[in-house]
């Protein structure tokens, strides 16, 4: 039991910092759209979707064997050789990019090409602050850092782009300046200054950072192709103004996920930690069916209602937005399941097989959207995003039998199945009278899918008050 409410507790926690600034951002989604063309908004999103391409590269991953060593460390002492020789290597690998950038520059045609290294960088370290907090458990430090990063963001956003009138360069400097406060402010909390030290130069720590984080790094560019190539095909194929309409269409599942990652955090630490007990196979399976539905439900709540607010929230010039979400939500729904897989991977340290998992998926992803692009349009770009998870998905079920007996309740996904199908059907006959009529009978329908959850969680509060009496 301690082991869920853990898991809860560092959920809940991780929510508290992510959730408050997604709803945010969201809820200015009629800003972006109304102030900035389709093609500012598809140059924006398309820059940050390089950076993304790129930031696995610059870094290695070493955060991610900076995190994964952490866990186990006892002591001050060996905390200090983890984050030291973790950051000597970001930091002279980083210097070694900027010194190839600085060659390069002069032939890069972008009217941002200072901001795309700044935030690259920036980003970098703030996402290794981030990871030392988790690593250390300092789970609270970590939500806090994840909010003032999204918080900042989003003031300089409505700051450069409302009220300065920036355009598509504020909002460069918005994610610049959110990565940079983050840093600041985890570094001075964390006391991470204690923990660097060149005394404790170590080649073998690094190596054995490096061991477990290299492999990640393929693994995160096949994610970055089944996430976010589609954007940089159709930027090549149909233009950025049809990329801004993709960019709008991701804002959607990007809120699904959003909880999925905050609740992924405190998964991989749980899993990490209890893999080994003695009752693994029931706790792994118990709780991957229990979050597989959560997500469901909340993946046909989305579909339901989204006929009812489209169009209180994204500005008629990107109507066609609406077409490719509910296959984008399927397909992350198939990776909330690859996630909640990948922690198998995370115990055992064979972030190789994380890679093996996703390459081929993620090639299959780029062939079928370059094949189809030009003939199915933005639909491409959302089929292939599917497919690539769809196998993924099968790939890992298949494969984690290797490790551990992960049982699937089928009669479960079958009612899922049902009513996923059937709110898909509803979506696409884009009648907000019909959607209105038909929401009650979903609540009735989470009701039953989460009963189990729903009574279990009442049962949590009244414990809770009797005690507080």
């Amino acid at each position: 039991m301690s082991r869920i409410k853990d898991l809860t507790k560092n959920t809940l926690i991780i929510t508290i910092g992510r959730i408050s600034t997604q709803f945010i951002t969201f809820l200015l989604l009629p800003l972006y759209t109304s102030l900035l063309s389709t093609e500012e908004y598809g140059t924006v999103d398309l820059i940050t979707t390089l950076v993304q391409l790129i930031i696995p590269i610059t870094s290695l991953m070493i955060d991610q064997g900076v995190f994964r060593y952490l866990l186990n460390c006892k002591d001050e002492k060996s905390i200090k050789k983890i984050v030291s020789n973790g950051l000597l290597f970001l930091i002279g690998f980083n210097m070694l990019f900027l010194i190839l950038y600085l060659v390069i520059i002069p032939f890069l045609s972008s009217l941002y090409k200072i901001w795309i290294v700044l935030i690259l960088i920036a980003t970098c370290f703030s996402n290794m602050f981030l990871q030392i907090a988790r690593g250390l458990k300092k789970t609270v430090d970590y939500a806090v850092g994840s909010f003032i990063c999204s918080f900042v963001t989003i003031v300089l956003n409505v700051l450069c782009i409302a009220f300065i009138k920036m355009g598509a360069e504020g909002m460069l400097v918005a994610t610049f300046g959110g990565n940079v406060i983050c840093c600041i402010f985890l570094f001075l909390k964390l006391n991470i200054y204690k923990y660097i030290s060149i005394k404790v130069y170590d080649k073998k720590i690094i190596l054995a950072e490096l061991k477990y984080s290299v492999p990640l790094v393929p693994n995160q560019l096949s994610l970055w192709v089944m996430n976010s190539s589609d954007r940089l095909i159709v930027s090549i194929i149909l233009g950025t103004a049809a990329n801004g309409i993709l960019a709008v269409t991701h804002k959607f599942p990007a809120i699904f996920m959003t909880f999925f990652n905050i609740f992924q955090l405190a998964w991989h630490e749980t899993g990490a930690i209890h893999y080994f007990d003695e009752d693994r196979d029931v706790f792994f399976s118990q709780t991957i069916e229990k979050i597989i539905t959560i997500f469901s439900t909340f993946c046909i709540g989305i579909i339901v209602c989204l006929p009812i607010v489209f169009s209180w929230f994204v500005n008629s010039a990107y109507n066609e937005a609406y077409l490719n979400i509910p296959i984008y939500l399927v397909a992350s729904l198939f990776n909330v399941i690859v996630g909640l897989l990948g922690v198998v991977y995370v115990a055992t340290k064979k972030t190789i097989e994380i890679a093996k998992t996703t390459f081929i998926a993620a090639a299959i992803n780029i062939v079928v959207n370059l094949l189809f692009v030009k003939y199915l349009g933005l639909y491409a770009a959302s089929i292939s995003t599917f497919v690539g998870y769809l196998l993924t998905m099968i790939y890992r079920i298949v494969d984690t039998k290797k490790y551990l007996n992960i049982k699937f309740n089928i009669k479960q996904c079958i009612f899922i199945i049902i009513i996923l199908t059937g709110s898909i059907i509803i979506y696409y006959l884009k009648n907000r009278i019909l959607s209105m009529i038909l929401l009650p009978f979903f609540i009735i329908g989470a009701f039953i899918l989460n009963k189990d959850i729903v009574i279990a969680l009442v049962k949590y509060m009244k414990g809770r008050k009797r005690r507080n009496v």
